[in-house]
């Protein structure tokens, strides 16, 4: 009885996302514009979020360490693979200390989409305040913050496909109507 209680727990655990600090942000929808930051290229290069801009942006903040994001990462790379990109783009933020463990691991799992880096968590945190993990932010093309859904989605659905053509189109969306992936 105990054993199953614990296999629950840890199953809902690994369900709501991984926590890396105890001020997690939650779902918020917002006018308000994204803030203007460059990221960090696993190589050491800098990208301006800037040069994104006309795109509906799928920002995902995730970790090597992170069970949820991990299971998701797949997904991410099908969905980006599946839309326009002269329309969308599909970013990954890992919040990881060490650029090589995160590039071995992309390069396994050949996640091709733009893949970034916030060691020192400048950006994640501090101009972000996200601390749940994966965390998904969606920006519009014109550079306004649609919202953030926190934990694993189901980035293949017809229902996130349906989000994120509206989303581009300047329709109003509801980011809490896409469900946490279970898988």
């Amino acid at each position: 009885m105990v054993r199953w209680v614990v296999l629950l727990l840890v199953s809902l655990l690994g369900a709501a996302g991984c926590e890396k600090q105890p001020n997690a942000a939650g779902a918020t929808h917002s006018v308000t514009p994204f803030p203007s930051i460059s990221f960090m290229t696993l190589d050491g290069g800098v990208i301006p979020f800037e040069s994104f801009r006309g795109k509906l942006v799928v920002l995902n903040i995730w970790a090597t360490w992170c069970s949820p994001c991990r299971r998701e990462m797949p997904a991410l790379e099908r969905l980006s693979r599946s839309l326009d990109p002269q329309r969308f783009a599909v970013i990954g933020l890992s919040v990881d200390e060490d650029e090589h463990v995160v590039r071995e691991y992309l390069n396994d799992k050949g996640i091709t989409f733009a893949r970034f880096i916030d060691k020192d968590l400048k950006i994640v945190h501090d101009l972000l305040g996200v601390g749940v993990y994966p965390t998904t932010i969606l920006i519009a093309p014109d550079g306004t913050l649609i919202g953030r859904m926190v934990g694993p989605r189901q980035w293949e659905s017809r229902a996130m496909h349906d989000l994120l053509r509206d989303a581009f189109d300047g329709k109003p969306v509801r980011l809490e109507d896409i469900p946490v992936y279970a898988g």
